[in-house]
């Protein structure tokens, strides 16, 4: 058995996790406020629509990641939500997706409203205006910030975690044991970010603020060798792309 069929071996493993796009691309639940977990069953969706609708296959990791016992549940890594490995090519996609702007409910883009505001507003503008800059500078993205981290924290640590789980439940020798490490940088790795826009305003160019804020950060990814091909797209150029492979 080589490489490639060991690691989708490993991978078949979780198949009640082998979902839809449409199921993996849900929006994230809301949680009850006695919930203990987020596996209690009563959490509801902020919506019953999928933000990519697709009956294509991958693997939802978020969903195994929840779910192995090698993963504190209580402090989660910040992984991709969906996994696919084309045997064929010999390349494995981490797929994000998206649904909500890129600065959504962060407190940068709070002051950039009162900076706004305040511009227009001479008698604030002389006094606080200066300062709030400079603090509105200091601030990171909150989305943006998770954003950066998933693909570090999926590929060296929720993966790695995973592996061992299912290494663990099925009495994988040392032997027989796929050299996880040396399996990721031979084989093709594509990350892909799918930002999809607001249904109220379909014509936003939402995927086009994600690259111009994480085209740096991004290709600093393929720079590190951590990914041969990192893409942002939109609904349609994803669907595409889904259609290709």
């Amino acid at each position: 058995m080589d490489d490639i069929e060991k690691f989708d071996e490993f991978l078949s493993f979780y198949g009640k996790y082998y979902q839809t796009v449409s199921e993996i691309s849900m929006p994230c639940p809301i949680h009850d406020r006695d919930c203990p977990s987020i596996k209690k069953k009563e959490c509801v969706s902020k919506s019953k629509e999928p933000l990519v609708s697709s009956d294509f296959m991958m693997y939802s990791f978020d969903d195994i990641c929840r779910n192995v016992e090698t993963i504190d549940i209580c402090n989660l890594p910040s992984t991709c939500d969906g996994l696919y490995l084309d045997k064929k090519r010999k390349v494995l996609y981490f797929i994000e997706y998206k649904g909500v702007k890129i600065d959504r409910n962060s407190k940068r883009g709070e002051l950039q409203d009162i900076l706004y505001h305040m511009n227009k507003d001479s008698e604030c503008y002389d006094k606080y205006y200066e300062r709030l800059q400079w603090v509105y500078n200091s601030y990171g993205d909150e989305l943006a910030f998770k954003l950066r981290l998933k693909p570090f924290e999926t590929l060296d640590l929720a993966l790695p975690n995973v592996y061992k789980d299912y290494c663990n439940k099925n009495k994988i020798s040392d032997e027989e044991k796929l050299d996880l490490s040396e399996f990721l940088s031979s084989i093709k790795k594509v990350y892909i970010v799918v930002a999809v826009c607001d249904k109220r305003n379909p014509t936003a160019d939402r995927a086009g603020s994600y690259r111009f804020i994480l085209r740096k950060p991004f290709d600093r990814l393929r720079d590190l060798g951590l990914f041969d091909m990192v893409e942002i797209m939109d609904h349609n150029e994803f669907k595409f792309f889904l259609e290709k492979i």
